[in-house]
């Protein structure tokens, strides 16, 4: 602006006459300039002070964020210190974990032998646990309370046929005890208790021991029942019985009667009866028997336990002669757990046979395997050696294969067969056992020829049979190995002569029960092909039987027991073979007791009373012939 005035005057000099217009607004416009001046002045002189409140209000930040960068930093570093000291000891941790880990990697590497030891101990002691927690479905002694209603098997057997007393059993109200042993309606009728139950102690393996106690009235009957039977009037007992319906002995007595006679649907009613007066007798805790198959109960000595147990044995009788082999392998079971360590009835000769005929294969092995860990809970033991279990498990394995059997046997078996005498010796083949079998009972084999008449069975060869295969039975049979008889297997625990005669009696027993078992001609050559190579070995010394033999005399040093039979077999001594056959004879009592009861009722009636005895055969006739099925009877000192 100056500069445009220095202008204008410069311009306007020579004129002598100036502008008063321009004049006023030189004037304004100087005055402009000094407002905005001051105004300037005014405004730096805020901006001073606005600088000046800033700058303090910097000044109080930068001290704060000082103050807490301090303090920040005082955290940082102790937490660094923290992080320090942890890291310090993960390293020492870590050390120390080296060092132990170089120690067992050390221990290790000189202990080695040892681990390998202490591993095996506890897979052994695993797979015990296993064995012995068995599954109440898979165990051995499990019972399928289905099975039991045989009437439901003869009607798969008879679809349109009516079953007397048939249909299943209709379950009861929660508070009425369900019967399991009876499935006929019509004796389900209220009767009074005869029995209760007297629990003991607990036996060596842990069982529940208890026995069955007569009530007051029972006990009356049943010494007149002793003067009744003394008159060895026939007549006389079926008097009782009717006038006493629900006596447990007199019912058995008449229901010999009939089956002897050939009526066994009377029989099979009488022993229907007895089973539900017991059942229902025994109370509550007997469902528990069926119902927790892992409670086992055993039977203490007395009368009224061996007429039970009895008439358990004669009804399963009765059901396999009808065909019912499925209900008649449970009741097996039942008698057999009712006395598992004892036994006195022979279950075990009823258990495998009853299997076979079921066609419960899996069920005989998974039974013999297991049997004496589930009862006894040992390792040491088994039942898999017995003669029946050895023939019959070889059996199964055999019929398992259906159609699809294999004949060919090899060198290789009979290796495999002296040594298949582990802890598991029913994974072998049927090859290998059955050559097994017949290398450790012979005899078994020989009478099973001779009930069976195998030398007048033309069974024929096959391609793969050489040299002795191929002879007939007849030439087989007269082998010397064949001809033995003594036997002193060191699993057989014969210590005194009652072992050895109880030992035979279980031989003649299970060839009696199970010869029909082995008449087939498809069996007949797999034995006759295991026969022959067995012959083939011998005769060209690759196996010598002498040492063999010895070898099962006395256990080698070092070697561990496992397939010890459990028990003496002098408990089998007393039985009767009679309870066994498969075709019983029938009796002709009428012609009997014609000749021979009019000549005991000339002696006087006292005298009866007086020399009557319940526990002598010798007394009378109707004693001789109830003695013959009664074990207790006419074996007065037997232990059962």
């Amino acid at each position: 602006m100056r500069r445009q005035m220095k202008k204008l005057m410069e311009q306007n000099e020579p004129k002598e006459i100036v502008d008063e217009q321009l004049v006023k607004q030189v004037h304004q416009i100087e005055q402009q300039k000094k407002q905005k001046q001051v105004f300037q002045m005014m405004e730096i002189s805020d901006s001073e002070d606005e600088l000046q409140q800033e700058y303090k209000d910097e000044e109080c930040q930068t001290n704060l964020s000082e103050e807490t960068i301090q303090t920040q930093n005082d955290q940082s570093n102790k937490n660094q210190k923290k992080k320090k000291n942890k890291n310090k000891k993960k390293k020492e941790k870590k050390q120390q974990q080296e060092l132990y880990q170089k120690c067992e990697q050390n221990q290790d590497d000189d202990f080695e032998f040892l681990d390998k030891i202490q591993a095996q101990q506890t897979q052994q002691q695993q797979d015990q646990i296993m064995q012995f927690q068995e599954s109440d479905e898979n165990g051995p002694l499990s019972i399928n309370i289905k099975r039991l209603n045989y009437n439901k098997e003869l009607q798969q057997y008879f679809k349109n046929a009516k079953i007397a007393g048939g249909g299943q059993q209709k379950k009861g109200h929660k508070n009425v005890k369900q019967q399991y042993l009876t499935y006929n309606p019509a004796i389900n009728i209220p009767l009074p208790d005869k029995f209760n139950v007297k629990f003991g102690n607990l036996n060596e393996q842990g069982l529940q021991l208890f026995s069955l106690v007569a009530s007051q009235q029972y006990d009356r009957l049943q010494s007149d029942y002793t003067i009744v039977k003394g008159y060895y009037d026939p007549s006389a007992i079926f008097n009782f019985l009717q006038m006493n319906p629900s006596h447990c002995e007199a019912q058995f007595d008449v229901s010999e009667y009939f089956r002897l006679k050939g009526d066994y649907k009377q029989a099979n009613e009488l022993l229907e009866r007895l089973l539900y007066i017991y059942e229902s007798s025994l109370g509550y805790a007997f469902n528990k028997f069926f119902e927790k198959p892992s409670v086992n109960l055993e039977i203490e000595d007395n009368i009224h336990s061996k007429v039970f147990l009895m008439s358990l044995f004669k009804f399963t009788d009765v059901l396999s002669r009808k065909g019912c082999y499925k209900a008649a392998l449970e009741f097996s079971k039942i008698l057999l757990k009712f006395c598992p360590t004892r036994d006195p009835y022979g279950a075990l000769f009823l258990i495998d046979c009853n299997s076979i005929k079921a066609q419960q294969y899996e069920y005989l092995i998974n039974f013999a395997s297991n049997f004496v860990r589930s009862v006894y809970k040992t390792n040491r033991s088994s039942i898999v050696f017995m003669p029946n279990m050895i023939y019959n498990c070889a059996l199964a394995k055999f019929l398992e294969q259906g159609e699809n059997h294999q004949y060919s046997f090899k060198d290789e078996n009979i290796i495999e067969a002296i040594n298949n005498f582990g802890p598991h010796p029913l994974q072998a083949s049927h090859q290998v056992l059955i050559i097994q079998s017949i290398l450790l009972y012979p005899i078994v084999l020989k009478q099973l020829a001779e009930s069976n008449e195998f030398i007048k069975q033309n069974v024929g060869n096959l391609d793969s049979f050489i040299e002795n295969q191929r002879k007939p039975f007849k030439e087989l049979l007269t082998e010397e190995f064949l001809q033995r008889e003594t036997y002193l297997h060191w699993f057989l625990q014969l210590d005194a002569e009652q072992d050895n005669e109880g030992f035979l009696k279980s031989i003649s027993i299970f060839v009696e029960k199970s010869k029909s078992q082995w008449k087939s001609n498809e069996i007949l050559k797999w034995i006759k092909g295991a026969l022959g190579l067995i012959i083939n070995n011998i005769k060209s010394q690759k196996l010598d039987l002498s040492s063999f033999y010895e070898d099962l005399t006395v256990v080698k040093e070092g070697t561990t027991i496992y397939n010890e039979i459990p028990f003496q077999y002098r408990r089998y001594k007393e039985l009767s073979k009679s309870h066994f056959l498969e075709n019983p004879e029938r009796l002709d009592f009428n012609n009997i007791f014609a000749e021979n009861i009019g000549a005991q009722q000339q002696q006087p009636q006292q005298q009866f009373l007086i020399n009557f005895n319940p526990l002598n055969a010798n007394n009378g006739l109707l004693q001789a012939i109830f003695g013959t099925l009664l074990p207790w009877v006419h074996h007065p000192n037997a232990q059962m």
